[in-house]
């Protein structure tokens, strides 16, 4: 996973990771965002149809582990799961090498969209956050004060129940080379389920990951359906902020199983393996599928990976698991 080549996008992701840290006091040991999380195992089955879309192995494969990351939206290592924000991460890692070394990443959140579409804008977004002038933000990012009003995530009831978009969007290519942009969606088994903002602050300030842990200690497996939205002519595919019709084909790519949990004693050192998990906007390592144009992919492949070395650096000190992150 290499920084970009422009060093307009390294300088512009480094300064991005510097100030969500500030915004937010977080440790160099924690993710500027998405602190809070939970690691995760499982498997992802190809539907039969799916290798006639994108020639990309997970698709021709009968299985491939799965290693996958639940998360809060905030630089908080603390924040409470029953708080005003419902943004939640799902992050999963298709491990396409016996030693782990070569894989593909999905990264979705259950937000419809982002606030912003580029990585200036969301610099801006946190310089505001931190200097409390947000609603002056909201008057320059027209879309950033519709997004707060009619797009904010709410809180699911579980995990299990949670529907997840990638917002980037990408590119299949099939066997005989013809391509189609599209977008990751993530649909659960269960169906969605939401709370009421009232509903959900009366839970536990854990109860999204108390659930989590429950189902999974309990032989109660989570089950998604892996779907692609294809991009219909006209359709962007460079600004995250702008949503496709929902009218537009649905493609069923497989079934997702989450059925372990990952717990930071096992390995040998002990949670070595998942304190240096960095996961990849790019599709670098999988034939079939490739990034679009959008800018903001290779932003956030570069903040990604210089925050992610910074906790590398204080790997000793890395608590993962949102059970551990109790106050």
């Amino acid at each position: 996973m290499p920084l970009p080549d422009n060093k307009q996008v390294v300088k512009l992701s480094e300064e991005l990771v510097s100030t969500i840290r500030d915004t937010f006091k977080t440790p160099d040991n924690y993710r500027p965002v998405h602190a809070k999380g939970q690691l995760v195992k499982g498997s992802f089955t190809p539907s039969k149809d799916a290798s006639k879309i994108s020639k990309a192995e997970i698709f021709s494969k009968p299985s491939t582990p799965l290693i996958l990351r639940y998360s809060t939206s905030p630089g908080i290592k603390n924040f409470p799961d029953n708080g005003e924000d419902g943004s939640r991460g799902f992050a999963l890692r298709f491990v396409l090498s016996e030693d782990g070394h070569r894989h593909f990443d999905i990264i979705t959140n259950n937000g419809f969209g982002f606030i912003t579409g580029t990585g200036e804008g969301f610099l801006e977004q946190f310089q505001a956050i931190k200097t409390n002038t947000f609603d002056k933000y909201l008057e320059k990012y027209p879309h950033a004060k519709h997004f707060t009003e009619n797009h904010s995530p709410s809180h699911a009831i579980s995990f299990a129940t949670e529907i997840w978009h990638s917002v980037n969007a990408f590119k299949f290519v099939n066997a005989e080379g013809a391509e189609r942009f599209f977008r990751w969606r993530i649909v659960p088994w269960q169906g969605v389920m939401k709370y009421s903002t009232a509903d959900a602050q009366k839970q536990s300030k854990h109860f999204h990951f108390d659930d989590l842990q429950w189902r999974l200690t309990h032989n109660r497996p989570i089950k998604y359906r892996l779907l692609a939205q294809l991009a219909e002519e006209g359709d962007p595919t460079n600004d995250s902020t702008k949503t496709w019709p929902e009218t537009n084909e649905f493609v069923e790519m497989g079934e997702i199983v989450v059925d372990q949990l990952w717990n930071m004693d096992d390995g040998n050192p002990a949670g070595e393996a998942q304190k240096r998990i960095i996961y990849d906007p790019v599709p670098r390592q999988i034939e079939g599928i490739e990034a679009s144009d959008d800018p903001l992919i290779e932003v956030r492949a570069a903040a990604y990976l210089i925050s992610g070395k910074i906790r590398r650096d204080h790997g000793d000190e890395i608590v993962e698991q949102a059970t551990d992150l109790k106050e």
